[in-house]
């Protein structure tokens, strides 16, 4: 592709190259890269500074492999285009989308600090149950659905809630190949501030809630809201479908921000000012009965899964559906059909004397709150709650998170998360200021086994943190692990050695 074809319908990419020779112009683009080591004959590099690397250094490295141009926020160098005011991670996304073209006819971008997996999930599995080919994309990678209509993972390779850019707007290209015609994604608030998102062209946005996370990166609520609040200000398209949750107080400001914009807005919630009114949520030992209204007439359901705040994931997927345009009589039928992601208030096993056992990926207080607040509605027995916090993360929610697990739990067991680099017994210490009396074993296959070993009639375990996760990061090393498959072994086990008596 040409240059001079590239650029031809993005301003940004209009104005930064306004001045350069036609020569450059008609040179063919073969592809673009920030990655100096990925870069060969004809490419584009992108010089953008990280975390750990600034790609000002790499940029003589980028020319020996072939990049005809380069680009920079700042540079002196005459072979150099600055970008000058404008993010180079900005016109790097937006190259990306230029160059990769095609996306899936619909896309939603669903953000906020809860809810986001699952929400996709929903969206994704209402678009199939329509007859729609539908995909989902984020922490649990790229699903879709196969020629005998069963859900798989076609990509886990990711790491990232919100893909970087190169891998991103690939995927977006091959699922359009693919026929894919909605794509539910993960916006993460990362995400939205590195410019990642902005080559999309989203039909719609779901904002699910915000709450205490990220702040290491953020520093305050204020900048983590903002950054939330990017893709319905700056990057959605004109006439888009959004869903906001009206009973979360950001949501609420959310609405009164971006109500004189050109936008189709449903509202859910308990609120009586919602546009899809919640009338009632009554959580069972596995299912969820859940009342609703729209216009006036009441819809009855029964979703298969736990925990109340589901409840509000499942309307969030059904509310950007009816604001999509899709029949809301289907939309309420349809809901009951829906199953939870993975990781997901997930039932792993009820054993022999009734007790249940689930996993779940809260990794945050507000996450935990509404886990155990679910999970204390149902339990007839003890509540025992197994959890560690992550390294290198926000320390600051530690001792809360400790606090909810001493609050709602008959037991709290702090075991390791993903400690990274951080001293595991740091960030042990952190959350047992919050839980003094709980257990602690740092070892999670261990903590996991003790945890069941633990469980009488009628008790509920959490295990919860990793949810869908099937590694463990301690140091530099990742480790195979899946909370799913050593408690689903130990329970095994424990039934076998339970029947030769």
């Amino acid at each position: 592709m040409l240059l001079r074809n590239l650029i031809s319908r993005n301003k940004n990419l209009l104005e930064l190259f306004k001045y350069i020779p036609d020569k450059l112009l008609n040179h063919n683009v073969n592809g673009i890269s920030g990655n100096s080591k990925k870069i060969k004959e004809d490419y584009i590099f992108v010089a953008i500074k990280g975390e750990k690397f600034d790609g000002l250094d790499y940029i003589i490295e980028a020319q020996k492999n072939g990049a005809f141009l380069v680009i920079s926020n700042k540079s002196e160098n005459k072979d150099v285009i600055s970008t000058n005011k404008i993010s180079s991670r900005l016109i790097y996304t937006e190259l990306l989308a230029a160059f990769y073209k095609k996306q899936p006819r619909e896309i939603i971008g669903v953000t906020g600090t809860n809810g986001k997996t699952s929400t996709v999930e929903f969206c994704r599995q209402l678009w199939v149950q329509v007859g729609w080919k539908a995909s989902s994309m984020g922490t649990l990678g790229i699903k879709i659905e196969n020629v005998l209509n069963k859900s798989f993972i076609r990509s886990s390779k990711y790491n990232l809630t919100t893909f970087n850019p190169p891998d991103l707007y690939k995927e977006l290209y091959s699922l359009e190949n693919e026929s894919i015609s909605h794509l539910a994604l993960e916006a993460s608030s990362h995400g939205l501030d590195q410019f990642r998102l902005d080559g999309v062209k989203f039909s719609g946005a779901i904002f699910t809630n915000l709450s205490h996370d990220h702040l290491d990166y953020h520093k305050n609520i204020e900048n983590y809201f903002n950054c939330k609040k990017r893709l319905f200000t700056e990057i959605l398209q004109n006439n888009s479908a959004i869903a906001v949750n009206i009973d979360d107080v950001f949501g609420q400001r959310l609405v009164n921000e971006i109500k004189n914009k050109n936008h189709i807005i449903f509202t859910y919630g308990q609120s009586l000012d919602a546009d899809i009114k919640i009338n009632s949520i009554k959580q069972n030992n596995q299912s969820i009965d859940l009342v609703l209204e729209y216009r006036n007439q009441v819809y009855n359901s029964t979703i298969g899964m736990i925990g109340k705040f589901q409840a509000y994931n499942v309307v969030a997927a059904a509310s950007i559906c009816i604001a999509l345009g899709v029949d809301p009589n289907l939309i309420f039928k349809s809901i009951s059909y829906l199953k939870p992601a993975r990781g997901r208030m997930e039932i792993i096993s009820v054993t022999h004397n009734n007790s249940i056992v689930v996993i779940d990926y809260a990794h945050t207080p507000e996450a935990l709150n509404y886990v155990l607040k679910s999970i204390k509605e149902i339990a007839k027995g003890k509540i025992i709650t197994l959890f560690g916090c992550g390294g290198d993360r926000d320390k600051e929610k530690r001792k809360s998170m400790g606090e909810l697990a001493r609050e709602f739990s008959d037991l709290v067991i702090v075991t390791d998360d993903n400690p990274r680099t951080e001293s595991p017994v740091n960030i042990r210490k952190d959350i047992l200021e919050g839980c003094p009396n709980a257990e602690e074993v740092a070892d999670r296959n261990k903590a996991i086994n003790y945890a069941i070993s633990k469980l009488q009639k009628n008790d509920f375990l959490l295990i919860a943190g990793k949810g869908h996760e099937t590694s463990q990061t301690i140091g530099i090393e990742t480790l195979p692990f899946d909370d799913y498959t050593v408690a689903k072994e130990t329970i095994k086990n424990i039934e076998k050695v339970r029947e030769t008596f």
